[in-house]
């Protein structure tokens, strides 16, 4: 068994569904985490919006979680999106992709 797992996360911002990568850890800084790859914008009220895209760690719910929150991979786990950054910017939205032709 590997100490990391690909995987796919399922989430839904602003009204959009998206399908992101992640990988599931089973060791290490980030043990029991899924972090999705970086797709998100994040931004802080003093600094605006952050130069690139971000990550996403999400957890295990717990019994009081809010429902809202809780997102499911394709494994069938239910994860908890957790919106602040490990710098301190708050995830707002997907980071835009340009637009194919």
């Amino acid at each position: 068994m590997t100490d990391a797992e690909d995987r796919t996360v399922f989430i839904e911002l602003d009204g959009v569904l998206r399908q992101i990568p992640a990988t599931y850890h089973r060791s290490g800084r980030y043990v029991g985490r899924l972090i999705t790859e970086r797709v998100f914008l994040a931004s802080d009220p003093d600094a605006g919006e952050g130069p690139a895209p971000v990550r996403m760690a999400l957890h295990r719910p717990k019994d009081d979680t809010d429902p809202r929150l809780v997102v499911v991979d394709d494994t069938e786990n239910g994860w908890v999106m957790s919106f602040q950054t490990q710098v301190g910017y708050r995830i707002t939205g997907f980071y835009p992709t340009k637009e194919r032709s």
